[in-house]
Parts: C-alpha cells; structure tokens; sequence
C-alpha cells in the first residue's frame, strides 16, 4: 500500500444561497461538500499525491453523498468510519459591493465529526502509511471532545515520526472568554507541529508575541522567527494581503525556516470565492515540502496555488498542478517584461 497524505477534520455541507441573494428570499440552495481537510487534499490529489480522510460521517444518505463528493476529488476514503447522524452545515449568502457575505452553521456540534469518540478510530491501521498528516485550528475550537481528540491523532502521529501540519486558523470571536484555554491548547498543538501555517496575528493575539513594528511584513519577521524558536518547528509559512487603490486583492506567500525568510512575487487579482482559497496555499506548500523543491519554487507554487482557489468557484481547489505552474511561469514572465 502507497503511503499518504492524511487529514483529520470535518466534512461540512455547503448550502449556498444563488444569485447574491439573502437566505430569507431563496427558494433553493446549491449542496456542496467541503472542509479544510477535503480542500488541502484534494488539492494535493490533483497534484498527483495519494491523498486519505480521516473523519467519521452518518451511516445515512447524507454520510453516502459526502463521501461519493470526496471521492469525486480524488481522495481515499478508506479511513472515513461511519456513525452518527448528522453532517454540520453552513449556509452561504454571497455580499455584493458593500453587503458583506454571511455564513450560518448548522448542526455543527452535533455532526458525526464533532460526536466522535477516539476509541472510532483505530490509529493504528490509520497511521501506519502515512507520509504526512494535517490538521486545523478549527478542530480545537468547536468542542472540548473535538480538540481532545485532534490532540490525541497527533501524539500517536509524533510518536511515529509523520510529519505535523497545523493550520492555526485562529477565530478570536469564538475564544472571547476563554483567550487562556484557546493558548494553552494551541500551544500543546504547536509543540508537535513540524510545519505550522500562521499569520502574524495569530502570533500576537493568540501567542502573545511581542514586536514593536508597524508594518504587517515587519512584523512578521520580528515574530515568526520567536515562534520557530519557542516550538522547534522548522518551517512557517503564510499570505500577507492587502487591497489596493481598485480593490483588488493583493497577496503575497511568505516561508520561514532557520535559512529565514523566502517571499513570492505579488498577484493582484479579483476574487471569486474566498472560502477555502487559503487551502489552496496549504496544499502548495505541502507539495513543494513532499517535492522537495527549493523553497523560490515551493513559495512559487503554493501562492499561485492560493491565488487560484480565491479565482474559482466552491471550497473545494479544482486547479492541475500544471495550470498553478502556468500561472508562475507568466507572472514571471510579466515581471521580466517590466
């Protein structure tokens, strides 16, 4: 058997709202299956990884339709137990200029993911042909059985020497009265993460990194570097974005390692679909890591790989490896040209 690329997470239902409208005038909604895991995997499926789910759904129709969703992106679904009743929801109403979009969660609390029990799982077939597994932030924040859980998979996962990737995926609104608990469990998380994905907030608000710079790059090469440090990771990577005088959005990837900083290019582009889109830059990474390309090319890959997540429908990334290579080569073309 191959070994894989695994995650441990949840797989939500998307209903999302069409035509910009609101949910209170919608007579129907579009059903999509997605989830960080689901995302980064795929992802890496499409460029030509084995990739595996780590996740429990219902024994029903809907465990039925999210699984044949998976599997159509490619991904194993050979570790997906089965149990439960429910898959969590959230509804999707698209903004429109100023309107902001909203986002509703449904069921979440009471999925088959988030009702789970360790003993569901049996690691040790799971892990034992694993070359990599991720996890996100978010399963440490919906519940204390859901962190516990996350948190024992990564212990088994250290123990045999897979590497660890933690998205941080910090939500301050949903730690506002417990900011103590959401760092010290964090903390646990980070101190077995080989590869972390954070931005310089999740730093100072969450780890309480100190800097004295202004500027979102300047702050974090005075962070990032501290964190490396106090949690022996080797690597951090992450987007620093803005929106320019058209707002459009600019992004640009940064890498850490004990060489320092490596930076991609900036894109200037108009988004289509945002949620998900930073999957996209995870999965990029991932792939130049597995690769081992040079940390240019790795950066490269993984912020046009992001890139084209924000500029194509739905959660889940669709894009070839060779089209995120096509969008590197040309962006660098326009820049020679310059």
């Amino acid at each position: 058997m191959k070994d894989k690329i695994k995650a441990f997470g949840e797989v939500m239902m998307r209903l999302e709202v069409p035509n910009y409208l609101k949910l209170e005038q919608s007579r129907s909604l579009n059903v999509s299956y997605s989830g960080t895991g689901v995302n980064v995997l795929s992802a890496l499926s499409k460029y030509g990884h084995h990739t595996s789910l780590i996740t429990r759904l219902p024994a029903n129709s809907l465990g039925d339709a999210a699984i044949a969703s998976i599997r159509s992106s490619g991904v194993s679904t050979e570790d997906i137990v089965r149990g439960g009743e429910y898959v969590g929801m959230y509804f999707l109403e698209n903004g429109f200029s100023v309107r902001p979009s909203k986002v509703t969660y449904s069921n979440r609390t009471e999925s088959s993911f988030c009702t789970a029990s360790l003993t569901d799982f049996n690691l040790e077939s799971i892990l034992h042909n694993t070359k990599m597994i991720h996890f996100c932030g978010i399963a440490l924040t919906i519940s204390e059985r859901t962190r516990t859980n996350a948190l024992r998979v990564a212990e088994e996962a250290k123990k045999l020497g897979i590497p660890i990737v933690f998205d941080c995926n910090y939500r301050p609104k949903l730690w506002e009265s417990q900011r103590q608990k959401a760092k010290e469990i964090y903390e646990a998380m980070l101190q077995l993460s080989d590869i972390c994905f954070m931005s310089e907030k999740d730093a100072i608000l969450l780890l309480g990194m100190e800097t004295n710079e202004l500027d979102q790059q300047k702050q974090i090469e005075d962070v990032m570097p501290k964190v490396a440090r106090k949690f022996h990771m080797t690597t951090i990577a992450g987007i620093i974005r803005k929106n320019d005088q058209n707002e459009n959005e600019v992004v640009k990837g940064f890498i850490y390692d004990n060489n320092g900083f490596t930076y991609s290019r900036n894109y200037i582009f108009k988004i289509v679909d945002r949620i998900g889109a930073g999957d996209g830059f995870t999965s990029g990474v991932m792939h130049g890591m597995l690769k081992k390309l040079s940390l240019k090319d790795t950066i490269e890959f993984a912020t046009a790989s992001g890139v084209l997540a924000h500029t194509t429908y739905g959660d889940v990334p669709v894009c070839s490896k060779e089209e995120v290579w096509n969008l590197v080569h040309k962006k660098l073309e326009a820049n020679l040209e310059r």
